[in-house]
């Protein structure tokens, strides 16, 4: 016995330090292995950002992503970024398959991506309006992979990185021990290249250049305002024909996609005066090249010479004032006010002026929620309450537009890093680039006042809010009445409504008005997951990875996308119930065990059974979806039982099979409660947990049935039972173990282990062995005089067979 407590104390010994121990050698696994690698470090590169080994999942949620980021300075013309990922082979078993491992790279803030397929909530601001996403995919294969930026904007780079998405419906259910561990883990660095011949000029001064020092590359910094810059060229002892091109980046040097002027000039003429809107408080990049052959396609730099760039002489700039609630990733913008009930802002502004709004999101710190920007026109009381204000979408009737009440649109527009210009046409201009604004409200219309966008994962930096408002001039040719104070556009409601008095008049143009004025509710705040929550369907949670915080939703009960509002792929009501029902009332099975193991006198196994049947039962009902879910305690503790219970009967039934004394017995059942409860706790899905005490009590079994054997020259249990129903029993064993180690995925996962409750029950009854009473006892009747209660008399047999060996 003391060998038994020693093996116990070695046990626990071992399963702590191994816990304790097993993170840092794994850690120490994955640097040697890395140490193949080399950074091939390329000339005029300097390595300035280097992630040695994170560790790389499947996508699931954003739980489950990696983050790297990567710091870019100023006056870089080639950001070169190096992957390589491959697979670390955490034990002996088979081998690992190289994973498709997504990278997606975005300058600003963390990149908001649905790599599951559920497409993006309501209101979410379309992805083409903002920062582009960098996305590549590798092998992890153990080979390098390399990507370039050419001049990025400087700042923090965030890299998201994930194992490709597949369905979970489709996967297998592997189980630890049975399959290979591999882990898939990522190298990555930063290779930059700096510009080194950059001239440092004035921004509101010519630049005069020689011809035979073009090309030639200047930076200049901006003050605090949008106002126009202007900026006049002058080359010297130009000699060709040769087109000289002006080009002008914000933040960075100029590209053939990204920059703010693209215009050429003859280099012959005295100077070129060059007109722009800048960013406020920003470098800006100016190349200047020779072109050769046709220049059509780029602008004329004589476009740029007006001093009117901007139609609008009326330019306000208001600083929002941030009010933080204290929380991650809450807190809100508006105009300084002294409530602290609320940062809504009201902006009054009329057709004659732009007024742009700024607030500024911090890094790191701001921009792992979401940020959501609601605007509406604050519109008189009589414009809600009479009807004839509001389109009324039965009839499908703009109807009677008074003097009193003003007929306007309102444009409002959304950067970051500089302001741009609202246009009538519902767009917004920035230089010689126009897009499409973030909002446009039309008064005449009560479902068009309104306009929501929610941005997740605001890139940092200072963002900018442009409101513009327009008159009308004209609306149409309307109905009049009311001596010309009335307005109707369609005249077919007196026809319809019988209205005499409309049907008596003729047409007229309505006039409109050149001057107007509007109050523009807006409101701009910050919360973590989309508007502080995941919809009815799942849970608000923070991740971190290097000090980062980022906010997710995780969803539940079948529910997906970003707020788990999507129930696309979500089971019906009535296929989840009979999931349930399969796997709960399946283990009903086990009342046949209970019930042979106390006829043939097994009262501990059959208490065993008994209580594997209950919480293996209650688990998976506490275990299904919430819909149909029900927990009688917390799920933890109906999964240890679960777990638990099924180990134990195992054990139980090995030990029931041997040929030991009720002593030994005993005192073995009560060794292996405490170890298997030690195992379960350490790791219950481990395969160690299951094989160690099944390995010890087949060795207990055979041992015993070798020295009874070799004591008394015979076979201790009836010739049928070693040729019938132990044959049968470990047949339905190994049918139900091949079933719950390989055959489970989770689109079959009910009727598979359903399958394996049912098999694993039944084996149960055919491996207890028949000798506790009579030899010529029936296994599956109870004995004549088992029970002396009336209601037992019902087993009683008429007569006793004949055993046939």
């Amino acid at each position: 016995m003391r060998i038994l407590y020693f093996l116990i104390l070695y046990l626990c010994i071992v399963i702590n330090g191994e816990k304790e121990t097993e993170e840092e050698a794994n850690r120490k696994r994955i640097i040697e292995q890395l140490t193949r690698t080399r950074t091939v470090l390329l000339d005029d590169y300097l390595l300035v950002t280097r992630h040695i080994a994170t560790d790389v999942y499947m996508y699931r949620s954003y739980r489950t992503v990696s983050v790297v980021f990567y710091r870019i300075e100023s006056d870089i013309v080639d950001a070169l970024f190096t992957f390589q990922s491959e697979e670390l082979h955490m034990n002996n078993i088979g081998s690992c398959s190289p994973q498709e491992v997504i990278i997606n790279l975005k300058h600003g803030s963390y990149p908001a991506v649905n790599p599951d397929g559920f497409k993006f909530p309501k209101h979410f601001i379309e992805p083409t309006s903002r920062e582009s996403i960098h996305t590549l995919e590798i092998l992890s294969d153990g080979r390098n992979k390399t990507y370039s930026i050419r001049n990025p904007n400087p700042g923090y780079w965030f890299a998201l990185v994930y194992i490709k998405w597949e369905d979970p419906r489709t996967q297998k259910v592997e189980q630890q021990g049975l399959v290979p561990n591999c882990q898939t883990i990522l190298y990555t660095d930063l290779q930059v290249k700096k510009e080194k011949n950059i001239e440092l000029i004035d921004c509101f001064n010519g630049i005069t250049i020689d011809y035979a020092n073009v090309p030639a590359l200047f930076k200049c910094m901006s003050i605090d305002s949008s106002d126009p810059i202007s900026i006049n060229v002058a080359i010297v002892n130009a000699s060709t024909e040769d087109t000289i091109n002006f080009k002008l980046q914000a933040r960075s040097l100029p590209t053939e996609e990204n920059f703010i002027i693209n215009c050429a000039f003859d280099p012959k003429l005295d100077s070129q005066t060059i007109t722009f809107i800048p960013h406020p408080n920003a470098w800006h990049y100016i190349q200047i090249d020779r072109i050769k052959g046709n220049t059509s396609s780029i602008a004329d730099c004589e476009s740029y010479l007006r001093s009117d760039i901007d139609d609008v002489d009326n330019r306000t700039t208001l600083d929002f004032m941030r009010d933080n609630k204290d929380r991650f990733f809450t807190f809100d913008y508006g105009l300084p006010t002294t409530d602290i009930q609320d940062a809504t802002s009201l902006i009054n502004i009329t057709s004659s002026e732009v007024k742009t709004l700024r607030y500024k999101v911090n890094q790191f710190v701001d921009i792992g929620g979401s940020l959501a920007i609601e605007t509406s026109l604050l519109m008189s009381y009589k414009y809600y309450t009479v009807a004839g204000y509001k389109r009324e979408v039965e009839k499908g009737a703009l109807l009677a537009f008074t003097e009193d009440n003003q007929f306007f649109k309102a444009v409002i527009c959304m950067d970051i890093g500089h302001p741009s210009i609202p246009l009538e046409t519902g767009h917004c201009k920035y230089n010689d680039k126009v897009k499409p604004a973030l909002f446009v409200l039309n008064s005449t219309d009560s479902e068009s006042i309104y306009g929501k966008v929610i941005i997740p994962f605001p890139e940092s930096g200072t963002w900018y809010l442009s409101l513009r408002i327009f008159c009308d001039e004209v609306v149409c040719p309307c109905r009049t009445s009311d001596n010309g104070t009335k307005y109707y556009v369609d005249s077919a409601r007196s026809e319809r409504d019988g209205d005499d008095e409309l049907s008596s008049v003729g047409n007229n143009t309505r006039p409109g008005t050149s001057q107007c004025n509007a109050t523009v509710v807006l409101s701009v705040s910050s919360k973590s997951c989309v508007a502080g929550g995941c919809s009815n369907h799942g849970n608000c949670l923070l991740t971190t990875f290097g000090g980062m915080v980022m906010s997710f939703c995780s969803c539940t009960a079948g529910y997906g996308g970003w707020d788990c509002s999507d129930d696309s792929r979500m089971d019906s009501r009535i296929y989840m119930l009979v999931s349930v029902l399969f796997l709960t009332l399946s283990n009903l099975l086990f009342l046949l065990s209970v019930y042979v193991a106390i006829i043939r006198l097994y009262y501990t196994e059959a208490m065993m059974y008994g209580f594997t049947m209950v919480f293996s039962t209650f688990y998976h009902a506490c275990d299904a979806p919430i819909q149909v879910a029900y927990c009688i305690v917390r799920g933890n503790i109906l999964q240890f039982g679960d777990f638990y219970g099924g180990l134990m009967s195992f054990w139980v039934t090995l030990l029931a099979m041997s040929i030991v004394s009720e002593r030994f017995r005993s005192s073995f059942q009560l060794i292996g409660a405490i170890v298997i409860a030690l195992l379960t706790t350490w790791n219950m899905h481990s395969f160690v947990s299951f094989v160690l005490p099944v390995a010890v009590g087949v060795v207990v079994l055979l041992v015993s049935w070798y020295l009874d054997y070799r004591k008394n020259r015979s076979m201790r249990y009836p010739r049928s039972y070693y040729t019938v129903y132990m044959p049968l029993g470990l047949v339905l064993v190994s049918i139900g173990l091949i079933c719950y180690g390989f055959l489970q995925t989770e689109q079959n996962y009910k009727i598979v282990h359903s399958f394996w409750h049912m098999i694993i029950a039944l084996s149960v009854v055919f491996l207890l062995p028949d000798v506790k009473r009579d030899v010529d006892s029936n296994p599956f009747v109870p004995s004549p005089n088992y029970c002396r209660l009336s209601f037992c008399k019902m087993f009683n047999r008429s007569q006793t067979p004949m055993r046939s060996d």
